[in-house]
């Protein structure tokens, strides 16, 4: 087989099994799900939102501890990272550990949902193909997207969404022409998934409005309103990280506390309670009173008010709720949040504008093009954002729409942080790859290879004839406990190599300079560059922890790395 039929045939075989694991991991929520029948009496519904969130969390939390050896990387970005910094080689655990998590956070209840978790397992089976085969970087991080676009594809029934979603987020900052395994690995996953599972397009409204350009004022206003609460979305996120950091040495406490944090508001604001689709589907059919009913605030009546409070507070909870299952224990993604508060914001936009006497008020239409704002600004993905609402929907009549709201919402969050704050860490340290080729080629090189291995090191004791006989542009110095001194070049050496001044009675300790900047091994390339920017030298000391000389870190031989990196990643 050639190259190209190679990949084609990897891209259906990759396609297929991420679209199995896809299944199974719906077929296992499912299971989990009826067998916890939540058609029971009001007392006892509240009992079932109280308890099973915190055994969930907690269950995951220990198969995740005695299991899996603490490995708590889940997230999207881990697979970024595993790009970028181990040759796109993915754990071999990634390929079932999500699904078993996952399932049972949001089995049980965990406020998030399970197309992250399908995605990084398509990506760990693309990684692994590839790695079974000994493909090469590109073949590998070809298959691994292309697993990732599977994954999605099968859970939403949406291929086109599947492959921006590869696109705009695993492939960033990487240039790729061989797509068509990508494309056909996508297909692959939605038809498997659609023929085993039979499902309904996921968000079936045919009773939506006709677009009219005359509703575009609507549009516009709920661009801006899912924008920024994407970015409220997003802050939530770190917040609630960041308080259950401290936590890290505990799990299972950490499960804990996170558990009944989530059973608290799932018995407060029942919509909170699982992945949340139910909860659009029911508003769709005109029924928001149900959720009103199941809760507490059923005792103060269900007039509009009553409604747009209940559906505003449980908009601003998802926030919390999503990310205590997150942070503290759970598995899932934020696809499914997204997507159900971006549906409850335009819901609860279109009905206050009712209220108010607007006519013909597009709300059903406001519904679906919110899930598409609220994804865009959360994920800064506003393609796939845009073309999951259309596959999923059959709302292919309204891109204007959705493409109005997606692009309002993704500029806002843009304006707050050019990165999404979820990768911005990683990206900081030159841990995953950005928009910018210029740091994703520096990130791949070591410092190791970037040592001239001419560095001459020369001691405080040593006398200056010596010195002159090794004279090289640049010398260390180091003192009789072998501790980096300083410097030695052809400044302090001129007078000496051109006999105007004598040698006798000069000590190297005397002529020795500090350098402008010393490197350590931690450094990153792109760190070392901008100190040879700013001293405008072409060698600098690195040093380990003991300081002790290692070598000179050559600028040219940054620049030669460079330009071979940049050559492959061309070709």
């Amino acid at each position: 087989m050639t190259r190209s039929q190679f990949l084609v045939l990897s891209g259906i075989l990759v396609g297929l099994s991420a679209g199995s694991a896809g299944v199974i991991l719906k077929v296992f929520v499912h299971y989990i799900q009826s067998s916890i029948s939540t058609d029971v009496p009001f007392e006892e519904r509240l009992l079932i939102y109280g308890i099973f969130p915190l055994i969930g969390i907690t269950l995951t939390a220990f198969i995740v501890k005695y299991f899996f050896s603490g490995d708590e990387e889940k997230e999207i970005s881990f697979v970024l990272k595993d790009i970028s910094k181990k040759q796109s080689k993915v754990k071999i655990t990634k390929m079932y550990s999500q699904i078993l998590q996952s399932g049972i956070t949001v089995g049980f209840g965990g406020s998030v949902g399970l197309e992250t978790p399908i995605a990084v397992t398509g990506s760990a089976i693309g990684s692994n193909y590839a790695q079974r085969y000994r493909l090469g970087f590109k073949e590998r991080t070809l298959l691994l997207a292309a697993g990732a676009a599977a994954g999605i594809s099968a859970a939403f029934n949406a291929p086109i969404a599947g492959i921006m979603f590869a696109f705009e987020i695993i492939l960033t900052g990487l240039v790729f022409t061989d797509f068509i395994p990508l494309v056909i690995a996508s297909i692959c996953g939605s038809l498997l998934s659609t023929i085993i599972l039979n499902e309904d397009i996921l968000f079936n409204f045919q009773a939506r409005e006709t677009f009219n350009y005359i509703n575009v004022i609507y549009f516009l206003g709920l661009g801006v309103l899912t924008g920024f609460y994407s970015r409220y979305f997003l802050l939530v996120g770190q917040f609630v990280h960041k308080f259950f950091e401290g936590f890290k040495k505990q799990m299972l406490l950490k499960a804990i506390l996170g558990g009944l944090m989530l059973s608290v508001l799932c018995v407060l604001f029942p919509p909170l309670f699982g992945e949340g689709y139910i909860n659009i589907r029911t508003i769709y059919q005109g029924k928001v009173e149900l959720l009103i009913e199941d809760s507490l605030f059923s005792y103060f009546g269900n007039s509009e008010l009553i409604i747009i409070l209940f559906l505003s507070l449980t908009i601003l909870l998802k926030a919390f709720a999503t990310s205590i299952t997150l942070y503290s224990g759970g598995n899932g993604g934020n696809f499914a949040p997204s997507l159900m508060a971006g549906g409850l914001l335009g819901f609860v936009f279109g009905f206050s504008l009712e209220l108010m006497g607007f006519t013909e008020v597009p709300t059903t239409n406001l519904m679906l093009v919110g899930m598409a704002g609220v994804m865009s600004g959360a994920m800064y993905a506003p393609l796939t954002a845009i073309f999951l609402i259309a596959e999923s929907s059959s709302g292919y009549d309204l891109f204007i729409p959705l493409m109005i709201v997606s692009v309002i919402s993704y500029l806002i969050n843009r304006s707050f942080s050019p990165i999404n704050p979820s990768f911005k860490e990683l990206a900081e340290k030159g841990d995953i790859f950005t928009t910018r080729q210029d740091q994703n080629i520096l990130s791949q090189i070591s410092l190791k290879d970037c040592i001239n291995p001419s560095s001459v090191q020369i001691c405080t004791t040593d006398s200056m004839e010596e010195v002159l006989h090794k004279f090289r542009n640049s010398m260390a110095v180091v003192d009789v406990n072998n501790q980096f001194w300083g410097l030695l070049n052809r400044e302090q050496l001129r007078p000496f190599l051109l006999n105007k001044e004598s040698a006798e009675g000069t000590s190297v300790s005397q002529l020795a300079i500090a350098p402008p900047f010393i490197i350590s091994p931690d450094d990153s390339v792109m760190e070392v560059t901008k100190m040879f920017d700013e001293a405008d030298v072409w060698q600098l000391p690195l040093l380990n922890e003991e300081r002790n000389f290692i070598g000179f870190i050559s600028r040219s031989k940054i620049l030669t790395n460079y330009r071979a990196l940049l050559r492959d990643y061309s070709e």
